[in-house]
């Protein structure tokens, strides 16, 4: 008989595995990204679940569980014995993992130590399954979703357990196409492809972006990037405002994030207008 490895865990809601019981629409959807899921997650697993128990264990835990038929181990600790089955303990209602024991789904399912009330769950099938790259791609195609997992995991070194998170706005464009509605979003991991894409957002037309690209640029401190700053202390776009007594004022939130981040840094700079009247600018 195999034996069943056991881990004490409850499933809470998750952007992709979704709980039938919301009763409010939130004004922005927030997705996690692929490569956020998976380097913060100490286990990965292709699985099925294979049986889903409501009663008590006698003489132990009175939460309900979850079997799960592990097809492939995608990430594990070094010094964990791997298992083909294994036993999670989850919380009640239990009906939406008998939805997906009945359809015999594969899984994309992750657990992490420091979350270890949480596994998230993928559903891998075609008409299911919406999942955004750090990027801001979406993958639809549940192999896509495996391979894009494995490649993620062979290039985070095996001792890196958790990477710092930062949120960052869902292109319009890409909302378009996506479940999440008409405001979201993302998910990602304080990494060299953050910078990267930050870099790449403060050529962009949405002023939104480059505002919040010049924030998370201040986790990547580089001669280059205080100069790519620095020009962009004289950003012209603006968001207005409205002051208590009605007028209205201008924002330079460009500025402002570069500005801040500048002066994190410890980098002498003359600080721009970032808020003008119409009276003229107000320091």
């Amino acid at each position: 008989m195999r034996r069943i490895c056991r881990i004490s865990v409850v499933v809470l809601g998750f952007a992709f595995f979704a709980s039938d019981h919301a009763t409010a629409q939130p004004l922005f959807y927030t997705a996690e990204s692929l490569e956020s899921w998976i380097i913060n997650a100490d286990r990965v697993w292709v699985a099925r679940i294979v049986r889903v128990r409501d009663e008590p264990i006698p003489g132990g835990s009175e939460k309900p569980g979850i079997t799960i038929a592990v097809e492939e181990t995608l990430k594990y600790p070094i010094f964990e014995q791997r298992h083909e089955k294994m036993g999670l303990f989850v919380e009640h209602p239990t009906a939406r993992f008998k939805d997906v024991e009945e359809r015999s789904s594969r899984l994309l399912i992750a657990h992490s130590d420091h979350h270890q009330f949480s596994p998230k769950l993928i559903e891998l099938t075609p008409d299911k399954v919406e999942v955004f790259r750090a990027d801001f791609t979406i993958l639809r195609n549940p192999d896509a979703v495996i391979q894009a997992a494995r490649e993620i995991i062979a290039r985070v070194p095996p001792n890196v357990r958790q990477l710092h998170t930062v949120r960052l706005p869902i292109p319009p464009d890409v909302l378009i196409k996506s479940k999440l509605g008409a405001y979201g979003q993302l998910i990602v991991p304080v990494d060299e492809q953050l910078e990267t894409l930050a870099i790449g957002l403060l050529n962009s037309e949405s002023y939104s972006s480059r505002s919040k690209a010049a924030e998370v640029l201040r986790y990547f401190k580089s001669e280059a990037n205080i100069d790519r700053l620095r020009a962009l202390l004289k950003d012209t776009r603006y968001s207005e405002q409205m002051a208590d007594d009605r007028t209205r004022t201008k924002y330079y939130g460009v500025r402002d994030q570069s500005y801040q981040t500048l002066k994190a840094w410890g980098i002498k700079v003359e600080r721009p207008v970032i808020i003008e009247s119409s009276h003229g600018p107000d320091q």
